[in-house]
């Protein structure tokens, strides 16, 4: 008689399953996060040269339209990922630590190494089209750095909630308002550019990427303005060792964007209640600063492997 699987044994498969079958942003949203981000840095260029700002990039050459394709479609395929890599390889960032906790010694519960390994390709891959597959795949942890389950982290395969998504990750980015930022996401971008292009690759994208874990964990934390609670309600992180260890979703739960009411005690009233509701301009505000940071540092990125002739 065939033995029945150990209920333990069972259980983990069960959850690496699950997380495979999650994701962080829909890979539409990372493509458009991408396009828009290359078609903002050619505009900045133009903006550049008329002012004459001496950036030490103005000999990089813009990727073309068939490389930024390349680009984009690698940067999907990360967010998309096959089955089975998804199931080893969980999409998740420990700000803590530089390389990935793994389950068993196999599974790999943050893409922290993953990184690093893929840095490592763009640098030395011989091909073009090697390198530019490796940059999209890059970009898509740049941008996964600005969704709060993926840094607080939450985990999102929640079988019992019928759910396999943070709400977040699929929150519309406000593609009309983010375009109107033009020339002072230039100015940010001049800013910062010639203490980036100081450094390597390797170095300049990790520090886009801890810069970007950080700026979502301070948002995380900060006050839901006009009310006496923090976005925390939202995203919990872990009590005993947060950012390393997964947290929770908090008394509003995975309802992001969503009409949701949840208590927000306070010392004048034991009973409040907060209110959040169906497209909010409290959620429409904060979505569109995480949007806001991933443009921000795919622009920087683009611009740094192009001044660096990585690509």
């Amino acid at each position: 008689m065939k033995k029945s699987m150990p209920w333990r044994s069972a259980l983990l498969f069960a959850l690496l399953w699950l997380n495979a079958s999650a994701q962080a942003y829909e890979d539409e949203l990372h493509q458009q996060l991408t396009f828009m981000s290359a078609k903002q840095l050619s505009r900045c260029m133009t903006i550049w040269q008329d002012k004459d700002l001496s950036l030490d990039m103005q000999s990089s050459d813009a990727l073309s339209a068939l490389e930024m394709r390349y680009v984009v479609r690698a940067n999907v395929a990360s967010a998309k990922g096959n089955f089975f890599g998804r199931m080893f390889r969980w999409n998740y960032y420990d700000v803590t630590r530089d390389d990935s906790q793994r389950v068993l010694g196999m599974f790999a519960t943050r893409f922290n190494t993953r990184f690093e390994e893929v840095t490592a390709q763009l640098r030395s891959a011989p091909g073009s089209r090697d390198r530019l597959e490796a940059f999209g795949e890059l970009l898509s942890y740049l941008q996964d750095v600005s969704t709060p389950s993926r840094v607080v982290p939450v985990y999102t395969g929640r079988w019992w909630a019928f759910n396999m998504q943070d709400r977040f990750d699929r929150y519309p980015i406000d593609a009309a308002r983010l375009e109107s930022l033009g020339p002072t996401l230039c100015d940010e971008v001049a800013e910062v550019g010639p203490s980036l292009m100081r450094e390597d690759s390797g170095s300049g994208l990790k520090a886009l990427l801890t810069a970007g874990a950080a700026s979502t964990l301070a948002a995380v934390n900060a006050e839901i303005p006009g009310m006496p609670a923090q976005w925390t309600a939202f995203w919990q992180p872990s009590a005993d060792n947060t950012g390393a260890d997964f947290g929770d979703y908090g008394s509003a739960g995975n309802n992001f964007g969503k009409r949701v009411e949840f208590r927000c005690v306070t010392s004048a009233d034991p009973n409040m209640r907060c209110l959040l509701l169906t497209s909010d301009p409290l959620y429409q505000e904060f979505a569109f600063t995480r949007h806001r940071d991933a443009l921000r540092s795919t622009m920087l990125a683009m611009l740094l492997v192009q001044h660096q002739g990585e690509l």
